[in-house]
C-alpha cells in the first residue's frame, strides 16, 4: 500500500514517513503543492496526506481536484487550523478524515488500519441497472401476475402495507405493457385537498373557478395513450369516485367548468394500503368502483414476510445510494447485511432504503459493519411488537363474534395484566407497586377488587 504526504514543513513530513512505514507502508514526501494533481495521477497512492496551506498550494484547491480521479484516493487533511469551518469544508469535499497538528500517532494509526479494513472488505454494491428485485416466492407469484396484467388493458388494484412499492410494480406492468411508449401518471389522491381533486384528474376550463385564467388538461388526459397510477385510492371522495367510475365506464371525462367530454385511452392502476371491502361495508367507498377497479389484484407481502429478498435489496439500494453520492467504493458487509435481515423492518421497503442511502451518505466509501447499524433486530424486534399484534387479533375476534363493550373489556384485561405483573415483581407489596404503576396506592387497592387480581404475597 502506497501513501504520498504534501507538506510544507519537513519536520511534519519525516514524522509522517516515520510512522506510516512503521505500518507497513510505501511512503513518498513532497514540500510543494504545486504539482501535486499530476503527482497523484502517475504514483496512484492508495492514501495521501494533504496539508490544508501548502506554501505554494491551496490544499483545499487539491482535493477538490481530485474529485474527478477515477481511482481516488482516501485523502486525510492535515491542518494546524483546528476550526470546525475547515473540518466541514474537508469533509464536503470527499476527504477521508481531518487530523489537527501536532499529529494523534494512534489516530493515524487507526486511520490506516480503517484504510485497509476499506481495501480489503468485500461490500455488496454491485448489481445490474434494475428498481425491483425479488427471489422470494412470494415476489415470484407477484411477478407472474404482473406478467398477466402487462398483457391486459384491465384496472389492476395493487393492495398492501404502506412502504412495500406499489408504485414500483405499477411502473413495471407499463413498462412491460404494450402502452409502454406512452406516459406513465403517478398521483396520490391523499396529497390533493378534497376541493381540488376532480380539476386535477379531469382538467377544468378557463373561469371554472377563482383563479382559473385558462384552461388546463387533467391528469387523465395527460396520460392519454398510457397508464395512469392512483395512489391511495381509498382517499378519494365519494363524489369524485363516482365520476372516476363513468370515466372507466364510457373512457370519457368532462373537465370542470365544462359540458364537453373528451375521450380518453388510459389503463388505470390503482392502490391502497386499506381495507376496500371493509371502507364498501362502512359505505366510505363505492362497491361499482371496487369492482371496476380490482379486475386484476396483486397483493404485495410485507419485507417480513420476504426476508430473503433483504440481501438483494441492500445490494440494489447501495449501488444506487453510491451513484447519487458519486462513490466508487462502500457498501455494507456480509454481517451487515445478514443482521439487516434478521429485522422486521415495520416500513417496509421504504424503511429499508432510507436506512441504506442515510448509512451510505454519513460513511461513505467505508464498509458499513453490524456496528454502525442501530436498529432493532431478531427477538427483540417481535417481543416489541407481538403486544399490539395480540391486541388487534383480540379485537378483530370480538369484532367478528358481535360482542359489546370491547373498549372497557379491552381496557380491563390490559388492566389486569399490567398491575398482576408488577404485583409479582413486588411480591405483593402494594406500596411498592403503587410507585412502578404511577398510579396511588389506594387506587391499587381499588382495581385489584374491582379486577379480581390476586395480589400474591405481602
Amino acid at each position: 500500500m502506497k501513501a504520498l504526504v504534501f507538506d510544507d514543513e519537513r519536520t511534519i513530513r519525516k514524522v509522517l514517513e516515520k510512522i506510516l512505514k512503521k505500518e507497513g507502508l510505501e511512503v513518498k514526501t513532497f514540500e510543494s503543492g504545486i504539482n501535486a494533481t499530476d503527482i497523484i495521477k502517475k504514483e496512484k497512492p492508495e492514501i495521501v496526506f494533504l496539508d490544508i496551506s501548502l506554501q505554494d498550494a491551496n490544499g483545499m484547491d487539491i482535493l477538490k481536484s481530485m474529485l474527478v480521479m477515477e481511482n481516488r484516493p482516501y485523502v486525510i487533511m492535515i491542518s494546524g487550523h483546528d476550526e470546525y469551518n475547515y473540518l466541514i469544508e474537508a469533509m464536503k469535499l470527499g476527504a477521508f478524515d481531518y487530523i489537527p497538528k501536532p499529529f494523534d500517532i494512534d489516530k493515524i494509526r487507526r486511520v490506516i488500519k480503517e484504510i485497509r479494513e476499506i481495501l480489503s472488505a468485500k461490500t455488496v454494491s454491485d448489481s445490474s441497472e434494475v428498481d425491483i428485485v425479488g427471489k422470494s416466492p412470494a415476489m415470484k407469484e407477484v411477478f407472474k401476475i404482473v406478467g398477466r396484467a402487462s398483457a391486459s388493458n384491465q384496472p389492476v388494484l395493487i393492495t398492501g402495507e404502506s412502504g412495500t412499492g406499489k408504485e414500483v410494480i405499477a411502473n413495471l406492468i407499463h413498462r412491460y405493457s404494450n402502452r409502454s411508449d406512452k406516459p406513465f401518471i403517478a398521483i396520490n389522491c391523499a396529497a390533493i385537498p378534497s376541493g381540488l381533486i376532480e380539476s386535477e384528474l379531469f382538467g377544468y376550463e378557463r373561469g371554472a373557478f377563482t383563479g382559473a385564467d385558462r384552461s388546463r388538461p387533467g391528469k387523465f388526459q395527460a396520460a392519454d395513450g398510457g397508464t395512469i397510477f392512483l395512489d391511495e385510492i381509498s382517499e378519494l371522495p365519494l363524489e369524485a369516485q363516482g365520476k372516476l367510475l363513468r370515466v372507466l365506464q364510457e373512457m370519457e371525462v368532462t373537465p370542470v367548468g365544462s359540458n364537453k367530454r373528451v375521450k380518453v385511452d388510459v389503463r388505470v392502476i390503482a392502490a391502497t394500503n386499506k381495507d376496500l371491502i371493509k371502507l364498501v361495508a362502512e359505505n366510505k367507498f363505492r362497491e361499482d368502483l371496487f369492482y371496476r377497479l380490482s379486475v386484476i389484484e396483486i397483493n404485495l407481502p410485507p419485507l417480513r414476510e420476504r426476508k430473503e429478498d433483504i440481501p438483494e435489496l441492500v445490494e440494489l439500494f447501495t449501488k444506487q445510494a453510491l451513484k447519487i453520492h458519486g462513490l466508487k467504493k462502500g457498501g455494507f458487509t456480509e454481517e451487515a447485511v445478514k443482521l439487516l435481515a434478521e429485522y422486521d423492518f415495520p416500513g417496509n421497503i421504504r424503511e429499508l432504503k432510507n436506512l441504506v442511502n442515510k448509512l451510505i451518505a454519513i460513511y461513505r466509501d467505508r464498509p458499513i459493519t453490524p456496528d454502525l447499524i442501530q436498529i432493532q433486530t431478531g427477538a427483540e424486534n417481535k417481543n416489541s411488537f407481538d403486544w399490539k399484534e395480540g391486541i388487534k387479533k383480540e379485537v378483530s375476534e370480538m369484532f367478528i363474534q358481535e360482542k359489546k363493550n370491547i373498549y372497557t373489556k379491552i381496557i380491563e384485561e390490559a388492566e389486569k395484566v399490567v398491575i398482576e405483573e408488577i404485583l409479582k415483581y413486588t411480591k405483593g407489596n402494594i406500596s411498592e407497586a403503587s410507585k412502578y404503576l404511577g398510579i396511588h396506592r389506594n387506587t391499587v387497592h381499588k382495581k385489584i377488587e374491582e379486577l379480581n387480581i390476586d395480589k400474591g404475597r405481602e
